[in-house]
């Protein structure tokens, strides 16, 4: 703090100073940056000022005074403005991106850039916001898929089929492989633990099932069809072949 009483305008521009100044207040204080002290929040600006656009670096051109800041500002961005040109009418591009089934981002984008509508001012409001007009039969986006038979799941067919064409795909591999196999002698394996070998148990066949012949002749207390019509139709789709093979 001044050790004279000054206004409250210096002592306001005494606290950006270093401390550890005694003495008085000079003006030639706040104009050194070597004490000058940055404000809470704020930085000191170092340097000098850049000149303006009319500065000339150096002696001056005869046939383009203005080369030099042409140079040095060349990279400059400046937008072009077309009073001409409007901006894109993104509703009209995806009306008719709809109506050429257009569905992908990708595909979008370049049918934008295809076609590349833009506002029309001397169209009416009206007209403009109209509400599209698609066929009835349309289908917006990729149409879909049949539907999968239930029992051809239940069934696992398409494991079946599966497991059926890997097999069919390394059946060399697997050939070749257990010819190997059978050629390379195991060489941990003597008579002794060969025969010590436990067979593994074999699955048991299926056969007829176990019946109680007391229950053989006695009728059935409830019946699940409600005439011999309804129950032929039911035992044929019973045993009906499904089509499995839906095509993706």
């Amino acid at each position: 703090m001044p050790e004279r009483p000054v206004d409250l305008g210096a002592i306001l521009k005494s606290e950006f100073i270093a401390p550890g100044r005694m003495g008085y207040i000079r003006n030639s204080m706040f104009k050194r940056e070597t004490l000058i002290r940055a404000p809470v929040g704020r930085h000191v600006t170092r340097g000098r000022s850049l000149p303006p656009s009319c500065f000339v670096y150096g002696m001056k051109n005869k046939w383009n005074p203005n080369a030099m800041n042409e140079c040095m500002t060349w990279c400059n961005y400046k937008p072009v403005y077309d009073p001409q040109r409007f901006g894109v009418d993104y509703q009209k591009t995806n009306v008719e991106s709809a109506k050429a089934n257009i569905y992908r981002v990708p595909e979008w984008i370049a049918f934008r850039k295809e076609k590349d509508f833009h506002i029309n001012p001397v169209e009416k409001k009206g007209e403009r916001f109209k509400k599209p007009i698609f066929p009835v039969d349309m289908v917006f986006g990729r149409p879909p898929r049949p539907g999968t038979p239930f029992n051809c799941v239940i069934s696992h067919y398409y494991k079946t089929e599966f497991d059926r064409k890997a097999i069919e795909d390394n059946v060399k591999f697997l050939t070749k492989m257990d010819i190997q196999r059978n050629k390379t002698p195991q060489p941990y394996d003597t008579l002794k633990s060969t025969s010590s070998v436990m067979p593994l148990p074999q699955q048991p066949k299926s056969g007829k099932l176990w019946t109680m012949k007391r229950f053989q002749g006695q009728p059935p207390r409830v019946s699940s069809y409600w005439d011999k019509e309804r129950g032929r139709k039911l035992q044929e789709k019973m045993f009906e072949k499904h089509i499995c093979d839906v095509q993706k």
